[in-house]
C-alpha cells in the first residue's frame, strides 16, 4: 500500500495520539496535510504535526490581503531561505509565496529558519490551546529559558537582566522567567503566534516558532501595506509585535529538526504516550509506523495522490480563495465621512485635484467614484464615465489599471489624459502592487 493510503487508513482509525513530520517546504502542502488531519482524523485522537515552509506570508481567514500586505515588495525582492544557525548569512534566494490560511489569527512570515507546529485535538478539551502552548515553551525552554506564554497565548521572551533569586517564578511555570521585562528595549520579543479553529467535534491550534529566521530584519516591511491607510475595512487587523529569533549569541544553536524532536518530546510527556516499537519521525526518510496507543510518521508531498489534500492545495494556491472572500471594504485616496483617519501625502504626481473612491466586494469593484476635477459638475461627469469602465471589474484579472483606465477614457486635454494614467499608476501600486512607472 502507498504512503497516501496507509496514511488515510492511520488518519480514521482509533489510534488515540498521532506525531506526524513534514518533509515537505510547500505551504500549500503542509496546510492541506494540516486541514485533512483536521477533518478526517477519529474524533477521540490528538495529533500533532510539525513542518517547516520555504519562505511565504500566511494571512489569517478573516483578513484582508491588501490591507496586511505589501505586495509591491514582495513582488520585487527575493528572500534569504536558509536559517542562520552560526550567525553566517544565507546563500540560498527564494521568492515570497503569499497564501490565506483556513484559521484566523494574524499575517505571519514562514522561512527555513521557522517551525511551525500544529495540534488536533477533541473539541471537549478545547481549553488545551493554552496548554499546547504551554507545552512549546517547555520544548523552547531546552534553548532559551527566557521563553514564556503571554496574556494573548503567544510565546515571547523576556528581554531584561535576570532577576534576583528570589524573585525567580517556579522553573515549572510557563507564564513567567527569571528575566525582566518592560517597555522600550525591555518589551518582551514574540517568537511565536497561535491562531485556531474549531468545527463539530474536532479543535486546532497552530503557530510558527522563530528559531532562526534570517529575515528577521524585514519581516515588518513585508507585513507593513502601503495601502492599508487607504483603506476601510472591517476584516480582522494583525497586532504588530516586535520579534525575535529562539536562538541568540548567548544560547545554544538548534537545528529546525532538533527543535521539531524536542517539541515532539514536550508532546509525548504531556500526553505520557507509550511510544515503545514506536520509532520517532526523522526528516530523512518517508516512513510510517503504529502501535495500539500511537501512529507516527514522516510525511510528504506524496501525499498529494489522496483527492481531498490535492483539492486543497489547489486552492489555497488560487488567486481566487486569497483576493476574492466576500467581505466588502473601501479604497479610497481621500478620508471619506466613514472613515476620518488621517492619510499618508499622496505621491507628488498624484493630481491634486483627483479623488479616487472604490468599494470592492468579493475582488469584485462594486461601484467607484473616481474624477481629476475640482469643479463638482465635471468631476460628476468623470465619474459617471469612470464607472462605466471599471465597475464589475474582478481585481484578480486586471493586468493594469493604468492601460484599463488609460486605454478606455479619452480626455481632450493632454494634461488631462496623463493624469488618468496616474491615477492608474497609483491604483497599480495599491491594488496590484506594481513599481511606480509613469
Amino acid at each position: 500500500m502507498s504512503i497516501a493510503g496507509r496514511f488515510s487508513r492511520l488518519v480514521t482509525s482509533p489510534i488515540k495520539h498521532h506525531i506526524y513530520l513534514s518533509r515537505s517546504h510547500d505551504v500549500a502542502v503542509n496546510l492541506s496535510i494540516e486541514h485533512y488531519l483536521f477533518q478526517k482524523s477519529h474524533p477521540a485522537s490528538t495529533i500533532l504535526i510539525l513542518y517547516v515552509n520555504k519562505p511565504c506570508v500566511v494571512i489569517g481567514t478573516n483578513q484582508n490581503p491588501w490591507f496586511e500586505v505589501n505586495h509591491a515588495l514582495i513582488k520585487r525582492n527575493t528572500v534569504d531561505s536558509s536559517p542562520r544557525h552560526d550567525g553566517s548569512l544565507a546563500t540560498i534566494q527564494n521568492s515570497i509565496k503569499v497564501l490565506r490560511r483556513r484559521s484566523g489569527g494574524g499575517t505571519v512570515f514562514h522561512d527555513l529558519g521557522n517551525v511551525n507546529f500544529s495540534v488536533i485535538f477533541p473539541l471537549p478539551d478545547r481549553v488545551i490551546n493554552y496548554k499546547h502552548a504551554e507545552m512549546v515553551v517547555r520544548a523552547i525552554r531546552k534553548t532559551n529559558p527566557r521563553a514564556r506564554v503571554n496574556h494573548r497565548h503567544d510565546i515571547v521572551l523576556d528581554p531584561g537582566p535576570l532577576l534576583k533569586k528570589n524573585n525567580w517564578p517556579d522553573p515549572e511555570d510557563t507564564h513567567r522567567t527569571a528575566y525582566a521585562f518592560g517597555n522600550g528595549e525591555l518589551e518582551p520579543r514574540k517568537i511565536s503566534g497561535s491562531a485556531g479553529k474549531a468545527s463539530g467535534q474536532r479543535g486546532l491550534h497552530h503557530g510558527t516558532c522563530l528559531l532562526a529566521s534570517p529575515n528577521l530584519p524585514s519581516i515588518s516591511e513585508y507585513l507593513r501595506s502601503p495601502a492599508a491607510p487607504y483603506l476601510f475595512t472591517k476584516a480582522t487587523p494583525s497586532v504588530p509585535s516586535p520579534v525575535a529569533n529562539i536562538i541568540s549569541p548567548d544560547t545554544p544553536s538548534p537545528t529546525t529538526s532538533i527543535l521539531q524532536h524536542q517539541i515532539i518530546n514536550a508532546f509525548i510527556q504531556m500526553y505520557k504516550i507509550d511510544i515503545t516499537n514506536i520509532p520517532l519521525p526523522q526528516e530523512s526518510t518517508t516512513a510510517l509506523t503504529s502501535n495500539e496507543n500511537c501512529a507516527s510518521g514522516t510525511l510528504d508531498s506524496s501525499l498529494l495522490e489522496i483527492p481531498e489534500i490535492r483539492s486543497g492545495h489547489d486552492e489555497l494556491q488560487s488567486p481566487e480563495w486569497l483576493y476574492e472572500q466576500k467581505r466588502e471594504f473601501a479604497l479610497s485616496s481621500h478620508p471619506p465621512n466613514a472613515d476620518p483617519r488621517l492619510r499618508p501625502p499622496l505621491p507628488n504626481w498624484f493630481p491634486p485635484s483627483a479623488r479616487v473612491h472604490l468599494v470592492i466586494k468579493t475582488g469584485l469593484i462594486t461601484s467607484s467614484t473616481i474624477s481629476l476635477s475640482s469643479d463638482s459638475a465635471i468631476a460628476a461627469s468623470e465619474a459617471e464615465s469612470i464607472d462605466a469602465v471599471i465597475k464589475n471589474t474582478r481585481i484578480i484579472k486586471v493586468d493594469s489599471f493604468r492601460k484599463l483606465l488609460g486605454g478606455n477614457i479619452f480626455f481632450e486635454g493632454e494634461e488631462q489624459q496623463r493624469d488618468i494614467y496616474r491615477l492608474g499608476a497609483w491604483l497599480d501600486w495599491i491594488l496590484l502592487g506594481h513599481s511606480i512607472n509613469l
